[in-house]
């Protein structure tokens, strides 16, 4: 018989196995991390995490991942490939960029700034990229892997009774969730939408930003419902993060 702690312990991993999967989701194809849900047992996987985790989107999560998954068998590899090049190309700049950096109107400054915020999370949390991957804070995949790094740290924090523990975790959810995911991770899904209806990305991006919807009703935080701009391109030569401060910024942040 499941108890009150079992329960929430439950949810906190299918939450965390949930941005997982999306992070997966949203790798190129040829990544060995990329996942294409084209198998039955990670559409039933994916069904079971959306029931126990998608709150009052669960329904819709469900019917996300089942559309997904139809998708997938009819794209083969190649096509995911094309697609994949076509909607965030070779550089920043593609037709969606995955960086949250490249996105918003704050002045030349803000982009440094930014990036400081979010590698100081990661490193309050003793997280660094991988220097195999050459990939940037801001990315979207690495927003996502943070997410389920915290929650699989929730469900840890309620299984050893420490409370005070899981109150800071869902706290930094709160925060980071607020400041960007409900604000580039919306308008990042929304855009590949847009720009990539009927296909298998398209399908992806609607079960992201339904699980975003989801996440902030969870964490009661507003999502952004309209695009956010993409940054000027006069700010380009603006260095991408001020370095030394990284860890003070993260817990002053975090702190808040």
């Amino acid at each position: 018989m499941l108890t009150v702690e079992s329960d929430l312990v439950t949810v906190s991993l299918a939450r965390s196995a949930l941005y997982g999967v999306l992070a997966a989701i949203f790798r190129h194809p040829e990544n060995p991390l990329f996942r294409s849900l084209n198998e039955s047992v990670e559409l039933d996987a994916l069904r079971d995490a959306g029931a126990l985790a998608g709150g009052n989107q669960s329904e819709r999560l469900m019917e996300c991942a089942h559309a997904l998954h139809e998708r997938a068998q009819t794209t083969d590899r190649s096509a995911r490939v094309t697609e994949f090049i076509r909607l965030f190309g070779h550089t920043s700049r593609g037709v969606v960029p995955p960086y949250e950096t490249e996105y918003g109107s704050g002045g030349p400054f803000s982009q440094p700034q930014e990036m400081s915020d979010i590698s100081g999370f990661y490193n309050a949390f003793g997280l660094a990229l991988d220097p195999v991957r050459h990939e940037r804070f801001d990315h979207i995949c690495c927003e996502l892997e943070f997410m389920c790094f915290l929650c699989a740290k929730q469900a840890y924090t309620i299984e050893t009774g420490d409370n005070d523990g899981e109150t800071e975790i869902v706290r930094t959810q709160r925060i980071f969730m607020r400041d960007h995911l409900a604000r580039f991770g919306c308008t990042f899904f929304m855009r590949v939408k847009q720009e990539s209806s009927g296909t298998w990305h398209g399908a992806a991006a609607e079960l992201g930003l339904r699980y975003l919807e989801a996440e902030c009703h969870r964490l009661n935080v507003t999502a952004q419902r309209a695009y956010l701009p993409l940054r000027p391109v006069d700010d380009f030569d603006v260095p991408m993060a001020c370095g030394s401060c990284a860890g003070e910024c993260a817990t002053e942040r975090i702190e808040e």
